[in-house]
């Protein structure tokens, strides 16, 4: 099943990835007032761009659209190629609304303003990146790079143990990223021992048939380096801390954007790359994938840092999404790519609702708070319908993702099917006692809390902006999931087509 290039008649892809980097520098060289509205339009334009991609994307048979190949160091076979299939733009798109709703939340910041917005826009091209190259080299350099300032937005703009989170984190993903390198020269080298051609082109990559043994070497090396960035269990113990020192536009982008780079790798490599030894190791996925989801539920619901929560309901969501992708069929791998979405959406909705609640009230402990929603009733609704969309509520887009991602495995593994689906009563209850320890229980405060309480305020314009877009796409998915998944149909179809065939 060979795929069709459809070159772009003008670089919107090279554009999306140089905007936020021409914005960069003009923050880092002008005025620190300038900063937040330089972000902000960048990335509204950026994802106006995605936007514009994703609504004229072509969905029939398999195209690489807007596809762009430059020479880069031709002697060694590597070039700038770039280009998105459904999958690659999906991701795109997420990665360009998560970053509009982190610079339009990022009004509270005091110190470094400037290398602030600096961080986060080297980090939206580095993110971009990672999901339209194409060609290896490229891919691996946009990924090392992400890690960078993704540690400094930890590690400066953090809370008061942000060293140790950054620096687990980054020790974590870097040990990771070795595993993947080794990986791919591996590949590079089979290569050009098998064909005598130098090339990084991930399509050449894909031509080639590795011994049985080779194969399993190269799955595990590119396995490890994914399920780091996943996180999965057991390698998601730095998400947690990450997520509770980072400030709340750095874990919007953690949770929403990072951890699908670990997804889309299992997708976009080892699935196409390696069939045969994703079903040999389909066994070993699921068991770890609903250990995932079990264990990471359970130890949310025992959670009373509301960061942490929903960190770790990240990993048990992370599950679905592994568990749907080695269930090797249609329904299971379109259901682990709009998991990804919806995930995307609603965690970053419920890090924003973490975000206001601190900066009202001064923590994270939910035994510091209760009966917000009258005070607030504007933020409580929408805290709420992201509640609902994290827990799977039909009509809302974490219904559509994780039925799909069940049916699919359901084919394959009845037991592992009704394991993870028993497990979303654990993931309702943890999300409604979410809700229920913030908004409500009022009877629990004392009267200084009740006083402090009547001066709260609703959402300001920032910040209702900051949580509209997700809210409108997280019902947008849900319901009417047919455009999604008809836009992502012929992409999975050519990810599986190494294993259907074979």
């Amino acid at each position: 099943m060979a795929p069709e290039f459809v070159y772009a008649q003008f670089p919107l892809i090279s554009i999306s990835i140089l905007i936020p980097l021409i914005a960069a520098a003009i923050v880092f060289f002008t005025s620190e007032k300038l900063a937040k509205p330089v972000s902000i339009v960048s990335s509204i334009i950026v994802f106006i761009i995605a936007s514009y991609m994703l609504l004229t994307y072509d969905p029939s048979g398999y195209k690489i659209q807007f596809y762009e190949k430059y020479s880069w160091i031709p002697q060694f076979g590597i070039n700038y190629e770039v280009g998105v299939d459904a999958l690659s733009l999906t991701m795109v798109w997420l990665t360009a609304i998560s970053f509009v709703v982190a610079f339009i939340w990022s009004t509270n910041i005091e110190k470094r303003i400037k290398e602030y917005f600096v961080a986060f826009l080297v980090l939206e091209a580095a993110c971009i990146g990672v999901f339209v190259a194409w060609d290896l080299v490229a891919f691996y350099v946009f990924w090392e790079v992400m890690l960078i300032p993704m540690f400094l937005i930890i590690g400066v703009w953090g809370y008061a143990e942000r060293i140790y989170a950054a620096t687990k984190f980054f020790i974590y993903t870097f040990f990771g990223s070795l595993f993947l390198l080794i990986g791919v020269i591996g590949m590079y080298i089979y290569n050009y021992m098998e064909n005598n051609v130098l090339s990084m082109s991930y399509f050449d990559l894909l031509k080639l048939s590795l011994p049985h043994n080779l194969e399993i070497i190269f799955f595990l090396l590119l396995a490890l380096g994914f399920a780091i960035k996943v996180p999965m269990w057991p390698f998601h113990t730095w998400l947690p801390a990450a997520h509770v020192q980072a400030p709340t536009a750095g874990s919007v982008i953690l949770a929403a954007v990072l951890l699908k780079m670990g997804t889309y790798g299992f997708v976009r490599f080892n699935l196409p790359w390696f069939p045969e030894a994703s079903k040999y190791f389909v066994p070993v996925m699921f068991a770890l994938g609903v250990i995932a989801i079990i264990y990471t539920a359970m130890m949310a619901i025992a959670q009373t840092h509301i960061k942490r929560l929903i960190a770790y309901s990240s990993v048990s969501h992370m599950g679905f999404v592994t568990i749907g992708t080695f269930a090797l069929n249609t329904e299971g791998v379109n259901g682990a790519i709009i998991t990804m979405i919806s995930h995307g959406l609603t965690s970053g909705a419920l890090f924003l609702a973490a975000g206001f609640i601190y900066e009202r009230l001064h923590s994270y402990e939910m035994k510091d708070l209760g009966g917000m929603a009258k005070f607030v009733p504007v933020f409580a609704t929408l805290f709420m319908i992201s509640a609902m969309a994290s827990a799977g509520l039909p009509g809302l887009s974490g219904f559509v993702g994780e039925f799909l991602a069940l049916l699919g495995t359901f084919k394959v593994s009845i037991l592992t099917a009704a394991l993870a689906g028993l497990s979303l009563v654990v993931g309702a209850a943890y999300t409604l006692w979410l809700y229920k320890r913030t908004m409500f229980e009022e009877e629990l405060l004392t009267e200084e809390k009740k006083k402090e309480y009547s001066h709260l305020k609703d959402l300001n314009t920032a910040e209702l902006w900051s949580f509209l877009p997700l809210v409108i796409f997280m019902f947008v998915i849900g319901i009417y999931p047919k455009w999604w998944i008809d836009l992502i149909n012929n992409t999975t179809t050519f990810v599986l087509h190494k294993i259907v065939g074979g």
